[in-house]
């Protein structure tokens, strides 16, 4: 098991995103696909993705995979695997089935006899000591692809953000936003007019100062029997040296609430750039009344749309922001005209089942 056929799931359009990422961090992308890309890692590789990567969902690793046209072949196949040497002693599995283009469709059934192998229970009510594990089988084309959850709870509860408001985006996207239109390196200071719980101005200090992501959190993999804790140890020690120091221009983040600029303080107070980010109370369709306009501001940000905003507010809110002289912002397709911008390049993706848009323009991503 020197190197794992991995699974990194992202949102969808997104993949690009991730496997630039990737690159970065030099971890070889093998294929990209619909909502995901495959990977061959080391172990070292597992944990360093799981510490630093923003973008990715979750990571899947593959023990097995064979040909099951009946009940018969899929226990024999998955008698072959030795889920011994993979999951702890005294752990919990949750089982996933996904079934499509085979005969075997029952995904009830194809449960059941993947549990009779296994001989793993799970009950809710219960807690574990060696932790609850997730087993995913993935039924296609007559083909079982068998795969441990290396990640556990999703990459984007880093562990800060305990409180929020409505429609939060996620920590992952806002780091996609940042990484594609070049907001994530960019020099100056970066403005956050509509920013509710705080989560871009936290992901993008948190990147200035190489935080790493997954700090503040555990993961599933840390118990699994292969692992070795002192290698997990020695990779924590040299990601926290590697940090920088406080930010010399700080960030801002601005929203019309102050309940929720109490929020965003709390969530960057955990995420330990509280002094990297100046918070205000603050009228985003104000944002430009002053005597300079918007000379030099660089604007990354979610601003609510659909339910959250009426329709003339919203466009009153979205001229406002596109007088920035830089702006990156999730919006829906249909709202983007409303910035009066020529944007320099978009991407489709999703924010909360919602199909929308990056833009971008005057970052270069």
């Amino acid at each position: 098991m020197s190197r794992l056929a991995a699974y990194i799931v992202t949102a969808p359009g997104l993949e690009q995103v991730t496997a630039a990422e990737m690159a970065r961090l030099d971890l070889k992308v093998v294929d990209l696909g619909v909502g995901g890309l495959t990977a061959s890692i080391t172990w070292s590789q597992l944990m360093l993705a799981h510490l630093h990567l923003r973008t990715a969902t979750r990571i899947l690793i593959r023990i097995g995979r064979f040909e099951a046209s009946g009940f018969g072949d899929l226990q024999a196949g998955l008698k072959e695997i030795p889920f011994h040497e993979w999951l702890p002693k005294r752990c919990a599995l949750n089982i996933s089935v996904s079934a499509s283009a085979s005969r075997l469709n029952h995904t009830g059934a194809i449960e059941e006899r993947v549990r009779a192998v296994v001989r793993r229970s799970y009950d809710p009510a219960y807690e574990y000591e060696g932790g609850v594990h997730t087993l995913h089988v993935r039924m296609s084309r007559n083909i079982c692809t068998v795969s441990i959850d290396a990640t556990g709870d999703p990459l984007y509860q880093r562990g800060w953000r305990t409180e929020s408001g409505p429609a939060p985006i996620r920590e992952t996207l806002a780091a996609a936003l940042l990484q594609w239109s070049g907001a994530s390196t960019h020099k100056g200071v970066l403005t956050d007019p509509c920013c509710g719980a705080g989560t871009i101005m936290i992901e993008a200090a948190q990147m200035a100062r190489r935080m790493p992501a997954g700090r503040n959190r555990s993961f599933a993999f840390e118990n699994w029997m292969p692992v070795d804790p002192a290698q997990w140890s020695k990779l924590l020690a040299a990601s926290d040296a590697d940090v920088r120091g406080p930010l010399k221009k700080k960030y801002v983040a601005r929203d019309l609430k102050g309940d929720m600029i109490a929020k965003a303080q709390a969530n960057a107070e955990r995420a330990g750039v509280l002094d990297d980010i100046v918070f205000e109370v603050g009228d985003a369709t104000k944002l430009f009344n002053g005597p300079t306009g918007g000379a030099g501001l660089a604007v990354v940000t979610n601003p609510p749309y659909g339910e959250r905003l009426s329709a003339a507010n919203q466009r009153a809110l979205y001229l406002e922001l596109g007088k920035a002289e830089r702006l990156a912002v999730v919006a829906p397709t249909s709202s983007l005209p409303s910035f009066k911008r020529e944007f320099d390049d978009t991407l489709a993706t999703s924010n909360g089942g919602l199909a929308v848009q990056f833009a971008r323009v005057a970052f270069s991503g």
